[in-house]
């Protein structure tokens, strides 16, 4: 089967069930976002035959519906873009700041990614902004899109401006996104520059209880769409679920749901105010599903897709024959990479095996192990790691830009460490898969070390007596200065999307640190 082959069987699904259109785009989002740019069409939506147009129809009939604080325990004034049939595609939330001048802080706006492009987003904020010309109050966002980019645009269109404009260059660093709105009911002798600093100071001692009310909403929100997409994948999959029967389609579909739930449970847990309130185990999995067998990649080719391998050509010419004929069969077919995390779930199970895997063991886990496979070749051991398609064109420029770093951390110590560079040394792309190649290092992820420090007991009493996360965060920030000051103009995603590896004793999960009377260095840290 090609992947055109499984878009027609889900739009069959889609139109035999009756799913409401939110749910049928949102299921077709989570499942297939990483294949959308496979297909050569004006709309990726266009696969599955008139969705486009039915969106389009129901733009039209949206609108703007306001809430007040208070009601169903909101924190916020709240615009919401219902259609007609009282689904939500977007909201926007803002709040009244009652001191100085009338002032709405736009805390957060959104749309669906499904219907963004639309003009949704423009037809939201014209009602904010209407608002605010009806209550002769000015608006204040802090925008952090950088400018140039088209998100910033549609503001400044709208008539928003910078906050340096009204009140000078000379302001905080803090507050250079900042932009301004000022409705033509309000009478700009009274907007002095005195008011809106007073504003902005009074805004930043709430900013932590905002984010935290702003986090508390955002979570509520997308619990309920996982519900729904769950619901919505049980409802396609009805007749299956009742006969025990799955395809790998069934299985890919479940599977992925279940990898976005868990990366969505480990964001909110370092999420400001979050307190687990609003529990992912609202959404109830039935034992069926979390039996079925887990299918974490693609299996489907596209007629004429430009499949191949890139990199390092002498490594390239010596790789087993299949590895170059069938990426995805071989890579998939090895071993799990075995790290703190792996090793900790192990110890929790009667068997120490566990492959294949269920989807209950992922929910068990909260972490997808297929990701990582160890691959050993001519006496070397390397890591495969399967990345989002999506990013394809993203870790070939940071391949590029990690032999720049390496040229210029070459001899450098951080804090009496050595810096080293693991490069990318082939990038597979295959039947929707994408697979990269570093050799394997003597550490593990920056993060994974501080979460087994917080974690694991022994771990925890070590670090308390001698500091080192303390080491690591400091010394991977200096580091980051360091890149930041020397290609700041050019790179700076590349350097936000640099990944850390710390020393590690992966089998007796322990640190490999230098304790010395004055400090703690870690000997080395890779940059990836």
């Amino acid at each position: 089967m090609t992947l055109s082959d499984q878009f027609v069987e889900i739009r069959k699904r889609i139109q035999k069930s009756g799913a409401r259109l939110k749910d049928a785009m949102s299921v077709i989002d989570m499942t297939f976002e990483d294949q959308m740019n496979r297909l050569e069409a004006p709309s990726p939506y266009e696969a599955f035959s008139d969705l486009s147009r039915l969106i389009d129809r129901t733009v039209r009939g949206v609108r703007i519906e306001r809430f007040q604080p208070g009601n169903n325990y909101r924190h916020f004034h709240t615009f919401e873009i219902h259609t007609s049939g009282g689904e939500t595609l977007g909201y926007l939330n803002m709040l009244y700041l009652k001191r100085f001048i009338p002032c709405y802080y736009l805390v957060y706006v959104e749309v669906m990614p499904s219907f963004r492009g639309f003009g949704l987003g423009n037809k939201i904020l014209n009602a904010f902004m209407e608002f605010l010309g009806e209550r002769k109050a000015v608006g204040i966002l802090d925008n952090i899109v950088p400018d140039g980019e088209s998100t910033y645009e549609i503001y400044t269109r709208l008539g928003w401006k910078s906050l340096t404009d009204f009140i000078g260059n000379d302001i905080p660093e803090e507050w250079w996104n900042y932009m301004v709105f000022v409705p033509d009911t309000v009478q700009r002798h009274n907007l002095i520059k005195s008011n809106l600093i007073r504003i902005l100071f009074n805004l930043k001692k709430k900013k932590q209880i905002i984010d935290m009310h702003d986090n508390e909403d955002m979570v509520k929100r997308t619990i309920e769409e996982f519900r729904s997409v769950y619901c919505t994948l049980v409802q396609l999959f009805h007749e299956e679920l009742l006969s025990g029967v799955s395809t790998p389609l069934m299985r890919f579909m479940f599977t992925r749901f279940t990898t976005k739930l868990m990366g969505f449970h480990r964001r909110i847990a370092s999420l400001i105010g979050y307190t687990g309130g609003e529990s992912l185990e609202q959404i109830n999995i039935r034992d069926v599903v979390k039996e079925l067998y887990i299918q974490p990649y693609s299996l489907w080719n596209l007629d004429q897709e430009d499949a191949g391998i890139w990199g390092d050509e002498r490594i390239l010419r010596s790789l087993p024959v299949k590895l170059k004929e069938e990426p995805t069969s071989f890579i998939e077919g090895l071993t799990f990479y075995k790290r703190p995390y792996l090793y900790n779930c192990l110890e929790n199970r009667e068997a120490r095996t566990i492959e294949p895997l269920k989807i209950s063991d992922l929910l068990d886990f909260g972490f997808d192990p297929t990701r990582l496979k160890e691959f050993q070749h001519e006496g070397v051991d390397y890591i495969f790691e399967r990345i989002s398609p999506l990013f394809f064109s993203s870790i070939v420029k940071e391949r590029t830009f990690l032999k720049k770093v390496e040229k210029f951390l070459s001899g450098i110590l951080v804090r009496g460490t050595v810096i080293r560079v693991n490069p990318i040394l082939l990038i597979f792309r295959d039947k929707g898969n994408i697979y990269v190649l570093r050799r394997k290092v003597e550490g593990i992820h920056s993060q994974e070390a501080l979460d087994q420090i917080k974690t694991v007991q022994y771990l925890k009493e070590m670090n308390r007596g001698i500091g080192i996360d303390r080491a690591m965060v400091s010394t991977i920030n200096n580091i980051r200065d360091l890149l930041k000051k020397k290609f700041h103009s050019g790179f700076k995603q590349e350097i936000e999307d640099l990944t850390y590896f710390v020393p590690w004793d992966i089998e007796n999960n322990i640190p490999r640190v230098h304790v010395h009377v004055s400090e703690i260095t870690l000997g080395t840290i890779w940059i990836a």
